[in-house]
């Protein structure tokens, strides 16, 4: 058979245009499908954060190193996008407060941080008053918090354009169509079969498309578990103010704001409010990507609660997002060892657009020359497939 590309990789996310940006650059003949609307639906959905130091990284230490690793790459793989498309991307190490709100929390929080303050001796802890000189809009009713001033932000949908642009630029062909059919002879993918019939080939495969990877999983690896668990997420964008109300990334127990600053003179700047959680169910849900109304009340309520005086806000905008979840909250990155020409990169859940880069460049890697710099063995797909799962985890 004549393929048509050497590789072709499905999911137009940030992992899927990471990935296709490394095989572009070592002069492959790549193929990118967006699987459904552009960088939905966790890509574009997401805030844009960079925070590696928070809690769901720290307590596992297979993701705290991975974390650590996504973040120093991160910062050159953006400034490889950054010189080539020379526009501002909304980025910014503007650094995090996680605010504590009473003496148990305190407690709790300085056992969480007490291992991270060894590896980065910059991150403090600021009283109320400190708090009050970086952060003035911020709520007074706190004991203080932790400054992270390492952790950052971008424009996730204007940086995840601009790497299409990059791909454009380096020949790689894009299809805007979802995939119908994976056809899969004697453990190896023949070809795929897209919406409009179009039927194309690859000599390799890249999965990495989030939690429509389901399908495609399932009937591969014959069962009938969805691998990927679909976490909704709602975002609020508020706008409007007189001044600046914010300079940093502000966490707490029950969500986070940050800056969205404007890039250009078309924009006006903003704040992003999140998040919610929720495991759904996608057979149940027409429309997953609606705004619920409880949504809206704990997002509203909770901007309320850290910025109790602003009162001349508007909502500018809103918007739900699927976060791609496995039942141990680890990414599934490797080649399988069952689908001898499959590769698999997903599972990032609330951290895609901080370890996108860094695992388009491990998947890159593998097709090439079959090993990692990093060690990835915790993250194959196969510990959900065989019965010593836990033995892979300790």
């Amino acid at each position: 058979m004549t393929h048509n590309y050497e590789v072709i990789v499905i999911g137009g996310g940030i992992i899927g245009h990471a990935t296709a940006f490394h095989l572009a650059n070592n002069n492959r003949n790549v193929a990118l499908i967006n699987t459904i609307d552009y960088g939905l639906p966790a890509s574009i959905a997401a805030a844009g954060l960079l925070t590696p130091y928070q809690k769901e990284e720290i307590e596992n230490p297979f993701l705290k190193n991975f974390n650590f690793k996504s973040y120093e790459y991160f910062l050159n793989f953006y400034q490889q996008i950054k010189d080539h498309v020379n526009i501002d991307l909304g980025f910014n190490i503007s650094g995090s407060l996680y605010l504590v709100f009473s003496n148990s929390e305190f407690a709790k929080k300085e056992m969480e941080t007490r291992e991270l303050k060894n590896i980065d001796s910059n991150i403090s802890f600021l009283n109320k008053n400190e708090v009050a000189k970086t952060e003035p809009k911020i709520t007074k009713d706190l004991v203080g918090a932790y400054h992270f001033p390492k952790e950052a932000y971008i424009n996730n949908p204007k940086f995840l354009k601009s790497i299409s642009q990059y791909l454009v630029d380096k020949s790689v062909s894009i299809f805007n169509s979802k995939v119908e059919e994976l056809i899969t002879t004697n453990n190896k993918i023949e070809k795929l079969i897209l919406t409009n019939g179009k039927s194309i080939s690859a000599d390799q495969y890249v999965l990495c498309n989030g939690v429509w990877a389901n399908k495609f999983l399932k009937q591969m690896f014959k069962t009938d578990e969805d691998f990927i668990k679909p976490i909704k997420g709602e975002i609020l964008e508020l706008s409007g103010f007189q001044v600046q109300l914010l300079n940093k990334i502000i966490f707490c127990q029950d969500g986070y704001a940050l800056p969205r600053p404007a890039t250009n003179q078309f924009e006006n700047p903003s704040i992003l409010v999140g998040s919610t959680s929720e495991e759904i169910d996608l057979l149940k849900h027409t429309n997953p990507f609606n705004n619920s109304l409880y949504g809206i009340q704990y997002l509203t309520k909770l901007f309320n609660k850290l910025f109790p005086d602003a009162k001349d806000c508007f909502i500018q905008d809103h918007w739900a997002g699927l976060r791609p979840k496995t039942k141990d909250a680890m990414p599934i990155i490797g080649k399988s060892e069952n689908i001898e020409n499959l590769y698999l990169g997903l599972g990032h859940y609330r951290n895609g657009i901080l370890m996108g880069p860094y695992t388009g460049k491990l998947l890159c890697d593998l097709i090439e020359s079959n090993k990692t710099e990093f060690d990835i063995s915790a993250f194959k797909l196969e510990r959900f497939l065989k019965s010593n799962y836990t033995k892979v985890l300790n």
